[in-house]
């Protein structure tokens, strides 16, 4: 299997970005990931300096990144807290294991 490949021009690169983006914002919204995981994103090598008529969807996408990566904390802290209460939960409703063995010797 080959791994992903390079973007060819400076509008793919960003639309991949983008994919990405919108990946993680369902994600940080609750909704699975899902089997079609959006194929990694390789920074362009060969295609020179990014153009300046494709400077401002850059910007947004960098803020866009920005607020998802400030996101995560606050969904991490939801999840630990819900795991919590779901570990006590399972606690106190759920009857411990009975033994396995009998010792008959002592």
């Amino acid at each position: 299997m080959n791994g992903p490949e390079r973007p060819t021009s400076w509008v793919e690169a960003l639309d991949r970005l983008a994919a990405h983006a919108d990946q993680a914002e369902r994600m940080l919204q609750g909704a699975p990931a899902g089997r079609a995981a959006v194929a990694p994103w390789l920074p362009p090598t060969e295609l020179g300096p990014l153009p300046s008529d494709l400077v401002p969807r850059a910007r947004q996408l960098l803020a866009r990144q920005q607020r998802l990566m400030a996101a995560i904390p606050t969904v991490l802290a939801g999840t630990r807290r819900q795991q919590q209460v779901t570990d006590r939960v399972g606690r106190a409703t759920t009857l411990p294991p009975p033994p396995v063995y009998l010792d008959v010797t002592a």
